[in-house]
């Protein structure tokens, strides 16, 4: 099953825009990353591409012998990361709107 970047199902699999995510969305005129950012950047680089290396496994999930048990790690995992996320929308919201 393949895994394509992006929530539309449009993205290209398998690949990353040339100069990383960090740098094709930051803006001419922004200012430079920080080490918040470059935290930020390694954490999201390093998600997509171990969702992408799943296409790239000669045999995925359906041969695993223990799915139950990978489920629900990734069940766990998920509602980390679903933290996370909730945590830097509250972040980017309350800067975006300023002091």
């Amino acid at each position: 099953m393949p895994y394509r970047s992006g929530d539309s199902g449009h993205g290209r699999v398998g690949h990353r825009p040339r100069g990383g995510a960090a740098e094709i969305s930051r803006g001419a005129g922004r200012t430079a990353d920080t080490s918040g950012d470059a935290c930020a950047t390694r954490l999201t680089e390093s998600l997509e591409d171990a969702v992408l290396a799943l296409d790239a496994q000669p045999a995925g999930f359906e041969d695993a012998v223990r799915k139950i048990e990978h489920v629900e790690e990734l069940r766990r995992i998920l509602g980390i990361l679903l933290d996370v996320l909730a945590d830097w929308e509250m972040l980017a919201d309350r800067e975006a709107r300023g002091p």
